[in-house]
């Protein structure tokens, strides 16, 4: 307040000064944390865009690597195909020769005789290779086999030779003991000689058969069987195994 000096007048006094900042501890210690709060989000998304860039470099650098493997496995399956082997002759790769004409080596006497007999092509069925020794089964003396080829599908065909009608008869039956029943019992020919079982099976078809001593002609001691992969056909009349009985010449 203003007081007076001894004239009477009164003497100016200067207000107070403020009083001086006390700065709060806690204001102190919140900037700090907001400051470490600031930093680790920084050093958190610096960590993230990083972790990306490499993951994308890993993608990208797979993504090469995929394309050059798939480049070079085409490139290899395009070669083969491209080019015949080299064992492959002009007639091989347009149509196949005649039996007769067909070189038999490192094939047995059946294999020797189905090539013959039944040759290289079949209505619509055309031989894929050539006739080779198939391993003995069933007590058989000697074993041929061979794939033919249509637009319909590929099938089997297998000779098996025994020393008689009766012994390919029995073995017929006791392949019947290993795959199970027949779904036909035919005779071969209209004389009732000759016998067919069909198998009309959900993965494999089959039609397998042997003549007797009233089928003529026939080479005694043949048991034949035809595999091909089973179809969606209504019958088995439309089964691939079937369809390259009904074309064999024997």
């Amino acid at each position: 307040m203003n007081e007076r000096d001894a004239s009477g007048d009164e003497e100016y006094l200067p207000p107070p000064p403020p009083p001086a900042e006390t700065q709060d501890p806690d204001d102190g210690e919140s900037r700090i944390v907001t400051a470490t709060k600031r930093r680790s989000r920084t050093i958190v998304i610096l960590v993230t865009v990083i972790a990306a860039v490499l993951l994308l470099g890993t993608i990208a650098t797979n993504l090469v690597l995929a394309a050059g493997l798939r480049a070079e496995i085409g490139e290899g399956r395009g070669d083969s195909s491209a080019a015949p082997s080299a064992s492959a002759t002009p007639e091989d790769t347009v149509a196949p020769t005649p039996a007769a004409d067909r070189p038999s080596a490192g094939c047995g006497d059946l294999c020797t005789a189905a090539a013959h007999e039944i040759g290289t092509a079949a209505g619509d069925w055309r031989l894929e290779g050539d006739w080779t020794d198939a391993p003995n089964d069933l007590g058989s003396s000697d074993a041929a086999t061979a794939v033919f080829g249509a637009d319909t599908g590929r099938a089997t065909v297998t000779v098996l030779q025994f020393p008689s009608d009766d012994a390919a008869a029995q073995a017929a039956l006791d392949i019947q003991a290993r795959i199970g029943d027949p779904t036909y019992t035919e005779q071969v020919f209209d004389d009732g000689s000759g016998t067919r079982y069909d198998f009309d099976g959900a993965i494999v078809s089959r039609v397998m058969w042997h003549l007797d001593a009233r089928s003529r002609p026939h080479s005694p001691g043949r048991l034949y069987i035809v595999e091909a992969p089973a179809n969606a056909a209504d019958s088995f009349a439309d089964q691939g195994a079937y369809q390259l009985y009904l074309a064999l010449p024997l």
